[in-house]
């Protein structure tokens, strides 16, 4: 049976486009009021171009590195729809596949930034605005999905930085679990392995080695598209984790996308 999401308000950061389009797609379909935020502003524009119509649609630039900016957009999207039940943490930056000993502190600085910080950032805001929501503590409460990696348990499917930031959510993830879970906000991140998306482009288009050529070399299994998670189903199996009591048995739970096992 499909769940509906009929009345409930929906945050997708990075939502303009790749995973977090298709996640944000899934929601509006499934009948919720989707607020995305985003840094791009060409693929902000062709969103609202679709879904303004739809009268459930609200996108922002916002910055999930400033807080003052996160919470600014927040506050935006519980002032427009009236409340706050899910939302998923998807912005996010992939590294240039360098090792300690290569890693440059600026790029370490902006993945911890956006990857790390932001995730931090707008889980911080979000809870505040659940404990709000009408309901809450009465069988409501709220959701928050993390997009995390398959680099988030392992150690060479990614640069330093990556892998490094993709541990540190999953802790994020835990500790919220543990604190709002018993309030009923519930918090669980998807570990994804290798997808076609627009982190994927930008680092062809910017010359960097490719995930699947650093797997490859890295002794993984990864040998072709056949082996990709389809973000499709990534969107799809975020709207069954809304199901109230679905979300309330994986509370806390890192989910494994990992399409090209057997990989210990």
């Amino acid at each position: 049976m499909a769940t509906s999401m009929q009345g409930k308000t929906v945050i997708v950061t990075g939502g303009a486009g790749g995973l977090g389009k298709a996640i944000a797609t899934a929601y509006i379909n499934a009948g919720a009021n989707v607020a995305i935020c985003d840094l791009n502003e060409t693929r902000l524009q062709e969103v609202a171009s679709e879904w303004d119509s739809t009268g459930r649609y609200l996108g922002a630039r916002a910055d999930v590195t400033d807080e003052a900016s996160v919470q600014g957009f927040v506050q935006s999207v519980v002032d427009r729809f009236g409340r706050l039940d899910v939302l998923v943490n998807n912005a996010g930056l992939m590294d240039a596949f360098t090792p300690v000993g290569e890693t440059p502190k600026a790029t370490w600085d902006l993945t911890m930034a956006v990857n790390v910080t932001g995730s931090f950032l707008a889980m911080k805001a979000a809870v505040n605005a659940m404990e709000k929501t009408p309901g809450a503590g009465e069988g409501q409460g709220g959701l928050i999905i993390q997009i995390g990696s398959t680099a988030g348990d392992r150690g060479l499917e990614a640069g330093l930085a990556y892998t490094v930031s993709k541990h540190a959510v999953n802790g994020l993830v835990k500790h919220t679990a543990g604190v709002y879970g018993r309030k009923g906000i519930y918090a669980v991140g998807l570990m994804l392995g290798a997808m076609a998306t627009n982190i994927q482009e930008s680092m062809a288009r910017a010359g960097t080695m490719h995930a699947e050529t650093f797997a490859l070399s890295s002794g993984s299994k990864i040998t072709g598209p056949e082996h990709m998670v389809d973000i499709k189903d990534v969107a799809r199996y975020c709207l069954f984790l809304s199901d109230r009591s679905i979300a309330a048995t994986a509370n806390g739970g890192l989910l494994d996308f990992r399409k090209n096992f057997p990989i210990a």
